[in-house]
């Protein structure tokens, strides 16, 4: 490995979280990529897209990701329910360097090829009658980079991307 490329290595900081398929851990995950984007020296604006971004992302993991399997906010409890969310988690890795903040969040649900698709406007979604399917536009509009990717084993991957740039890096 040459230098320049361990160098920078040393720069980055590489953080994973494996968090259950609950909507209490929603603020948490929120409040910690906020925090990492502030100390990174992302503006206030930045920050509050990059955490928006991460809520959505998150939101429909735990919204849509494991629902084949009856696990969902939004489907009636079942008495098998804590059973089922034994094996439904989802993981955010937070890695960051100086120039970049990289959010990749991996779950082993459905897939997001197997889910119906989100709106690509906010006109779009006010002809849908405003009920749901806005968070992918959230995540494309806010973040720099956003792919998604779903898993051969079953599950979605979704990476996306912020960068610094020089305007906005803090100047204590």
């Amino acid at each position: 490995m040459s230098a320049e490329k361990q160098d920078s290595r040393l720069d980055t900081l590489d953080i994973e979280i494996q968090c259950p398929v609950k909507t209490r851990v929603l603020g948490v995950m929120r409040a910690f990529v906020s925090s990492v984007a502030g100390q990174m020296g992302f503006d206030d604006e930045a920050c509050d897209q990059i955490e928006m971004a991460v809520d959505e992302a998150c939101a429909n993991v735990v919204r849509h990701a494991y629902k084949h399997l009856g696990v969902s906010p939004d489907l009636p409890d079942c008495d098998r329910k804590d059973e089922l969310l034994a094996d439904c988690d989802f993981r955010m890795r937070v890695a960051f360097s100086e120039e970049v903040l990289e959010i990749t969040i991996t779950d082993h649900g459905i897939g997001v090829d197997k889910t119906p698709p989100g709106a690509s406007s906010v006109a779009e979604y006010e002809s849908r009658g405003g009920h749901g399917g806005l968070g992918v536009f959230i995540i494309r509009n806010f973040m720099d980079e956003a792919s998604f990717e779903s898993q051969p084993e079953g599950g979605t991957k979704l990476v996306m991307r912020k960068f610094l740039r020089p305007e906005n890096a803090s100047t204590e």
